[in-house]
């Protein structure tokens, strides 16, 4: 099933893409096919397995995803039904907004560096090679076709490509060979990131002493990565049994029509299973909680040699100075956003 949050109004719904390429309200739906089949308290019980949330869908497990299954089965056969208080279940994509499928994360985990091609050549620490990874702030999520605000005093800001996966319900110290139970679903993102603002505003030197080891440069993860609107996400969430290899998809990247990223997931050098063993190790993880994968190396020579049908030269792109950035990831979507250039006056 291919999942997505929208607004009517100032409503905020969960639907399904339907075979016809309408949308479905996955909650009145399912009411609608419970009344009709006479069960006792529709609306309640589909509030309670078919509820209004992103997150409360997820937490409904294999049984929501039944129940939703019951609903599509109801509308396709009765596409002029309402709901039970006469509401709109099916919408035409136009008649509706589609937002981030999970607009309010508890929690973002980007894997960085994670493409195999720079992981096998960076300088790592001793010891077991491990992921390395940063948390991005809620408020960086926005909708599909929403519009990315980027300040213009903090330079070039980059497009990474990626693709994310889903928690599907909670878990702590998960074994490596139950991790894919706890995956709900893929979404499409570009983690967006201000390049020249790491570079020259977001490090710092720490003194010390000989003894302790010599002066350290340290840089971290916050403002260059976590402006409002630097985690476009969408249009859908597409079920993890929809996708029969996740480790074979292609990402890409345009600015204007400009093919500025290109990739595969078969690339990326820690595989889902991994991480989430890695990250629950540290982290209690949450049904909807979101996982960025990496980004892709890009259109080098070895990905031209691999993907002849695309001819792409990899650049760092100055986003700020484009209109549109549209990211696509194989089976699961492509979002489109607009770029308006804003000022942020804190950056001197």
């Amino acid at each position: 099933m291919k999942l997505c949050t929208f607004k009517t109004g100032r409503e905020q719904r969960v639907g399904v893409l339907m075979d016809n390429g309408k949308i479905l309200d996955v909650n009145y739906g399912y009411a609608a096919a419970l009344k009709a089949a006479g069960k006792a308290k529709p609306q309640e019980r589909a509030d309670v397995m078919t509820p209004p949330c992103m997150i409360g869908i997820i937490e409904s497990g294999e049984e929501g995803k039944e129940c939703i299954r019951e609903a599509m089965a109801y509308a396709s056969q009765n596409p002029d039904a309402a709901g039970p208080e006469g509401e709109t279940l099916i919408y035409a994509p136009e008649e509706i907004t589609y937002m981030a499928p999970i607009p309010a994360p508890s929690k973002i985990f980007s894997i960085a560096i994670n493409n195999r091609q720079k992981y096998e050549i960076a300088d790592l620490p001793d010891g077991p090679k491990h992921p390395y990874y940063f948390i991005k702030v809620p408020t960086c999520v926005v909708g599909p076709y929403d519009t990315l605000e980027i300040p213009k005093e903090i330079g070039n800001v980059g497009s990474e490509s990626e693709m994310a996966f889903v928690i599907a319900k909670k878990g702590r110290f998960i074994d490596e060979k139950d991790a894919e139970s706890y995956v709900y679903g893929y979404t499409v993102h570009n983690d967006l990131t201000a390049h020249w603002l790491r570079d020259n505003r977001e490090w710092i030197v720490s003194k010390r002493s000989a003894e302790e080891g010599g002066d350290k440069r340290l840089t971290y993860a916050g403002r260059y990565k976590c402006y409002d609107s630097f985690a476009p996400m969408g249009p859908y969430l597409v079920t993890a049994d929809e996708i029969e290899d996740v480790n074979n998809l292609d990402i890409d990247a345009w600015l204007d029509g400009e093919h500025i990223q290109t990739g595969n997931t078969r690339d990326m050098f820690f595989k889902i299973p991994y991480l989430i063993s890695y990250l629950s190790g540290a982290h209690t993880l949450c049904a909807g909680d979101i996982v960025s994968w990496g980004t892709v190396q890009g259109g080098d020579e070895k990905h031209a040699e691999k993907r002849k049908d695309i001819k792409v030269k990899f650049q760092h792109v100055d986003l700020g100075k484009g209109k549109v950035l549209t990211t696509e990831v194989e089976g699961i979507g492509k979002i489109a956003n607009p770029i308006k250039v804003i000022s942020d006056n804190m950056i001197k």
